[in-house]
């Protein structure tokens, strides 16, 4: 470390810093899809070391519907974001995808992940291809990938799970600080730092998974969260939500999650009366939906039949079965959310709930201003 900024120092020429190879950086612009703020706190470390070795930083935030203005020429550009089904989230996706021609820009890829801690053994997480999809996604857009590498943060699905206590988030995060700054470092001195292959192969044969995630899952996972009688239509969840996927319905004003939830866990984590629930009543409901064979009754028409009729019935089954999962999935949950409207039905359904007993989870040292209503 001492190294590098003697490095930084001495080739500090008005606030930009030269690295080995000669490129230069005046900037580092961090961009950062959270929930809980885990990934807003991989950005501010990043924008932390810049400023320290003498350049300037910005933080952006990736959200739904934002304008996507070019990176400034000799900037460094991070971009980090929560692994979703071991893979990168669909919205980060359309971000990369619809930026401006990155014209040789230079830029590193830090997906987190969920990592565990249960009585002093750590368990990291698994970011599949997160990191190395986009990685590619930035190359096609014209930038040159510096560096790629998984951070495990705290897990905070707290759909699953409990809140991990103040005690394991911190161990977790004080391991994920040092190896966020000391990559960041290697790559401002003018090395490129590639990690997480092992993943990436793994990340592979698990791409069924999250294709299936990506196109069925996500959307079965969205109609999973529901207001108890805590609820006092606050709107808080609605204002937050990075993919504007919650709507105020009804005269009591209480949320409703459509199919654009990713799943960021920012509604049920920073819900001031903890009244965001997951029910298993749902979860056993949506299984059920979801596993009607329908496309085996659609491959019932090949039977017999030659290649091309077969190659026709395994597109229109499957056309059908997802159709068919989707409409039904939203016609059932559109019927809870009427039964929801008696508080007598939701304060049943929350005690129910294994959620309602559950810590929750913010990432420590962030504020709501930091992060969902950040400008």
């Amino acid at each position: 470390m001492q190294d590098f900024y003697i490095f930084a120092k001495n080739f500090h020429i008005n606030k930009a810093i030269i690295r080995r190879d000669g490129y230069i950086y005046q900037s580092l612009i961090a961009f950062f899809m959270t929930g809980t703020g885990n990934s807003y706190t991989v950005a501010r470390w990043c924008a932390q070391v810049a400023e320290t070795t003498g350049i300037g930083s910005q933080l952006v935030q990736i959200k739904a519907g934002e304008k996507r203005g070019a990176v400034p020429s000799r900037s460094l550009a991070v971009f980090t974001y929560p692994t979703h089904g071991f893979t990168a989230p669909w919205l980060i996706m359309k971000y990369i995808w619809c930026l401006p021609n990155g014209r040789n820009l230079h830029a590193i890829v830090l997906p987190t992940r969920a990592g565990i801690r249960i009585k002093g053994a750590f368990f990291p997480g698994l970011e599949g291809t997160a990191g190395y999809l986009i990685a590619f996604l930035l190359w096609l857009r014209g930038y040159h990938v510096q560096g790629v590498m998984g951070v495990d943060m705290p897990s905070n699905w707290t759909a699953l799970h409990w809140g991990l206590s103040k005690q394991n988030a911190a161990v977790i995060i004080e391991m994920a600080q040092s190896k966020v700054k000391g990559m960041l470092q290697t790559v401002l001195a003018g090395n490129k730092h590639y990690d997480g292959m092992v993943q990436l192969l793994v990340g592979i044969a698990l791409a069924k998974v999250s294709l299936m995630y990506l196109i069925m899952a996500q959307f079965i996972l969205a109609k999973l969260f529901f207001a108890s009688d805590k609820c006092n239509g606050c709107s808080l969840c609605q204002s937050i939500c990075p993919k504007k996927a919650l709507k105020m319905v009804g005269r009591q004003g209480r949320p409703y999650w459509t199919f654009s939830c990713d799943s960021c866990m920012a509604c049920m984590n920073y819900c001031p009366q903890k009244a965001i629930e997951v029910s298993p009543f749902i979860i056993t409901l949506f299984y059920y939906i979801a596993t009607v064979p329908v496309f085996a009754y659609a491959m019932s028409y090949a039977a017999g039949g030659d290649a091309l009729q077969w190659g026709i019935s395994l597109g229109l089954g499957f056309g059908i079965q997802y159709g068919y999962t989707l409409a039904a999935i939203a016609l059932a949950y559109g019927l809870l959310h009427v039964a929801l409207g008696s508080r007598i039905i939701r304060a049943i359904a929350a005690k129910l709930s294994h959620t309602h007993y559950f810590r929750r989870y913010q990432a420590s040292n962030v504020s709501l201003k930091d992060i969902h209503l950040h400008k």
